[in-house]
């Protein structure tokens, strides 16, 4: 199958260090896709980045990673993501600066590739917004999966259900204590018949399939280093495991899994 992950790829800049990684959520999805989808399974990247050296350390962090990669390179800088890690592993993401993401249009290649796409992946929020909709006017032939990256600080209901019925699979990553926004998306869920899992850091996952409700432990770490590609980890962990049949509650213990083995370290992938 043909795994077509559209969006960020970037600079992670960790305070007050100043360490530089390779990130972005696209970015971490399809290193940690390539690695969890079988091997006969192809992931693309379409992306952009800059004529930088942040664009440099992208395209060399990628080089060899078994990912074909679509990434045009714009005049102008990476997109870049400023972080702040709290003593417990928690983090704070300070600012963004999309770059050349700002400016960034699918050519008639990238349309192709995403319209013949098998499992179609992509991130949403505030900056990208209108990215995202021009992504999602593209028809597809296969699933959509969407993280809905800003729910955690700011629960656009109304971005999710002008795109709810595009999608296949949607991910939010959400407070355990914020009950409200879990239950509205449970109801929406029900209603429209769709499958929306939720991660709720330590205190697991929840997934609603339509009608039918399921939970999920986290999985057990020695110490809490770095959560910043977590979600990443477990929709790629996921999605490895529902395209290829497995049930729900499997799907959810390995995106468990695969996110347990990123937060004892900081960045979001280790070096292959």
């Amino acid at each position: 199958m043909d795994v077509v992950c559209v969006g960020d790829c970037g600079i992670d800049l960790y305070l007050p260090s100043g360490l530089r990684r390779f990130g972005g959520i696209t970015a971490n999805f399809a290193r940690h896709a390539r690695r969890e989808f079988p091997d006969d399974d192809r992931i693309h990247i379409v992306s952009c980045v800059g004529d930088d050296a942040g664009g440099d350390l992208v395209l060399s962090s990628l080089a060899g990673s078994g990912i074909e990669c679509h990434i045009d390179r714009l005049h102008g800088r990476t997109p870049v993501q400023t972080i702040e890690i709290h003593p417990d592993g928690e983090k704070d993401f300070v600012h963004y600066d999309e770059g050349v993401l700002r400016d960034f249009h699918f050519d008639e290649v990238a349309r192709r590739l995403i319209a013949g796409s098998d499992l179609l992946v992509a991130p949403v929020y505030l900056q990208i917004v209108g990215l995202f909709d021009e992504l999602m006017a593209i028809p597809t032939k296969g699933l959509v999966s969407v993280d809905f990256a800003d729910f955690l600080v700011d629960p656009d209901f109304h971005l999710l259900e002008r795109h709810l019925g595009s999608i296949d699979i949607a991910f939010f990553g959400i407070s355990a204590d914020d009950t409200e926004t879990i239950d509205r998306l449970r109801v929406l869920a029900d209603r429209q018949k769709k499958l929306i899992v939720v991660t709720l850091g330590p205190a697991g996952s929840r997934s609603f399939a339509g009608s039918r409700h399921y939970a999920s432990r986290a999985a057990p770490v020695d110490a809490i280093v770095d959560t910043t590609g977590a979600g990443d980890a477990y929709a790629a962990g996921f999605l490895s495991r529902y395209c290829h049949g497995a049930n729900i509650e499997a799907c959810m213990q390995h995106g468990a899994k695969v996110a347990a083995s990123v937060i004892g370290r900081i960045g979001s992938f280790t070096a292959d």
